[in-house]
């Protein structure tokens, strides 16, 4: 086997990160738990990013669709699929919300629409919260 140049493997490691890979799975967070009919369970204490009004995390997927929780109150939550709705990208989470780098949609932490070409925010995925779990889907 030939051995990987540093420039292969730099380019590699750039491109996991670009397509999001720095991201710990949420799978893998014990606060999330994957329910039958692909639904889920998240305990909204147990994520860190969830702390404060205005945080938002992507937490898993609910029937194949990549999905978002955003803090918007002190005891207010949504969810909400992070497809752009412009061409049903994945949008990536940065600091000021989510960005579609298909085109260039912006959204904020909530999924409101910032700017187009996408006409709409994210659309919201239903969502019951009771005694500090929320159930997805």
């Amino acid at each position: 086997m030939e051995p990987i140049s540093r420039r292969s493997f730099l380019a590699g490691v750039c491109a996991v990160v670009a397509l999001g890979g720095s991201e710990v799975p949420a799978a893998a967070n014990t606060a999330v738990k994957k329910l039958p009919g692909g639904r889920l369970s998240v305990d909204l204490k147990a994520v860190p990013a969830l702390a404060k009004v205005g945080g938002a995390t992507r937490i898993g997927s609910v029937k194949g669709v990549p999905v978002a929780i955003a803090r918007t109150g002190t005891s207010k939550y949504i969810a909400f699929n992070l497809l752009c709705p412009h061409q049903k990208v994945t949008v990536t989470q940065n600091e000021k919300g989510w960005v579609c780098n298909a085109h260039g949609s912006e959204f904020e932490s909530d999924g409101d629409l910032a700017l187009g070409p996408a006409t709409t925010g994210l659309a919201r995925v239903p969502m019951k919260i009771s005694k500090g779990l929320a159930t997805i889907g």
